[in-house]
């Protein structure tokens, strides 16, 4: 599986919190076990990943890759977007 950069890693998880903060979880209160327990990543055989908050799909993470096969971009699609989450 293809690395994510530093620079995309935060971006998923700035969209991430923004998506609990958009349902009135604030994560900041939060123990961590209890964000280990309830936020879920599904990975899949394209690399693709949705990240779930209980049985709340928020974010699907999507690679764009060239030719070779080697990913030249991240697309993020929130729930909130057209893009499907479920695969």
């Amino acid at each position: 599986m293809n690395k994510m950069s530093q620079k995309v890693a935060a971006r998923v998880e700035e969209l991430l919190r923004e998506q609990l903060e958009e349902m009135g979880v604030d994560i900041s209160k939060l123990e961590p076990h209890v964000i280990s327990e309830s936020m879920r990543c599904d990975v899949y055989p394209d690399e693709s990943m949705v990240y779930s908050w209980k049985e709340t799909q928020l974010l699907r993470v999507v690679p764009e890759k060239d030719e070779e096969g080697l990913v030249i971009r991240w697309r993020m699609f929130t729930k909130d977007d057209t893009e499907p989450m479920v695969h």
